[in-house]
């Protein structure tokens, strides 16, 4: 029986530039500053390993506010009907199903969301491990007491979003204080924590539970899982470590040092290169044609005919021969023993792909 691939890949940002929870909010009066403090704050939880706390659970944070502010199941859908697709992402996963690879899709992503991205992309919906979001089914769980709690917390997000900055770390620091009595002692003995049950977001540990059940026991030597974020770094480090490929794409800071390839670009097609390596002739292959890339990159840039032509399909050669400047050029790096300055430099590189992606705004967050 020949062997069975998988690659698992993370929804926004790898195949859609849309944070669909961030557009959402913005259908609302102060909606995107709300989001961007308190996905800030899930980053923080994050970082000091809350227990029973997973990155991505900032869906399940806002939930409340979304219910005081009037949002429904329609408004996820409204947003996730604007979203666009990740260059190339289409041909992508329609070459990998060609070659018998079994793909998957892990995401903290809405049901709402998650399923209308991957039918644009023909995965199949039981192929998504998202989040399941019942929201209007629970619109009418909170009494006057909860929305006025939540009202009150809400206007302290936005005070310090209004006079607070990035560098103000210590001002955070005391609104997270706030948030934490809110979020985990008031809320715990309201009606709000009924709702915060009905929603467990497909983030951190979950992702990778989510990929075990998918792959099966045994089969990470031959699984490759594509993320960029916090929420994806549990999946990423795990797949690292078992012996697979684990990439990191247009990656933020939090996913960069636990993945070992990292791919920068506009347009996701290149990866085939990189995951037609690893099922060809391993792990060592694909670290291979990450090193030599990163030595010969100019000259590719100069002359994208030097690009090996081992799996250059013609539409990636075409994609080269249209993307000879620094601005589209894909960029690869062996992220394994890298230092931390070495990172941060690539994570530059990562950065500039990132913002022209996904807009700054959203490049931004966690």
């Amino acid at each position: 029986m020949p062997r069975q691939f998988t690659a698992a890949f993370d929804l926004e940002g790898p195949l859609s530039p849309q944070d669909n929870a961030y557009e959402v909010m913005h259908s609302i009066k102060d909606g995107p500053a709300l989001f961007e403090v308190l996905s800030r704050y899930d980053d923080y939880l994050a970082i000091r390993n809350r227990p029973n706390y997973e990155p991505g659970d900032t869906l399940q944070l806002i939930v409340p506010f979304m219910i005081v502010n009037g949002i429904t199941e329609q408004d996820v859908r409204k947003a996730s009907s604007r979203a666009q697709l990740v260059g190339g992402a289409i041909e992508l996963i329609k070459w990998l199903k060609d070659e018998m690879w079994n793909v998957h899709i892990i995401s903290t992503s809405y049901e709402q969301h998650a399923y209308n991205v991957a039918s644009k992309l023909d995965v199949e919906r039981e192929k998504v491990h998202c989040t399941r979001f019942p929201l209007d089914s629970l619109s009418d769980m909170l009494e006057e007491r909860e929305i006025t709690l939540i009202q009150e917390i809400q206007n302290q997000i936005l005070s310090f979003y209004s006079h607070a900055n990035d560098a103000e770390t210590s001002t955070f620091g005391g609104l997270a204080t706030q948030l934490d009595e809110f979020f985990f002692e008031i809320a715990p003995r309201t009606r709000i924590k009924a709702i915060f049950d009905q929603i467990t977001v497909v983030g951190g540990k979950r992702k990778v539970r989510a990929l075990m059940s998918a792959i099966g026991v045994g089969k990470q030597t031959d699984t490759a899982v594509i993320g960029d974020s916090i929420t994806d770094y549990k999946m990423l480090q795990e797949i690292r470590r078992t012996g697979g490929i684990s990439i990191a794409f247009n990656a933020n800071s939090y996913a960069l040092p636990y993945a070992n390839i990292g791919m920068a670009c506009a347009d996701i097609r290149p990866l085939y290169l990189v995951l037609t390596a690893f099922r060809e002739a391993g792990l060592k292959s694909a670290f291979d044609l990450a090193t030599l890339w990163e030595l010969e990159c100019r000259e590719f840039v100069r002359d994208p005919r030097l690009v090996p032509k081992h799996a250059l399909r013609p539409e990636l050669a075409r994609f080269f021969a249209n993307a000879s400047d620094d601005t589209e050029f894909p960029r690869l790096s062996v992220l394994d023993k890298r230092d931390k300055e070495q990172l941060q430099q690539i994570a530059v590189i990562h950065t500039k792909f990132r913002s022209l992606i996904r807009g700054q705004e959203t490049a931004q967050l966690g």
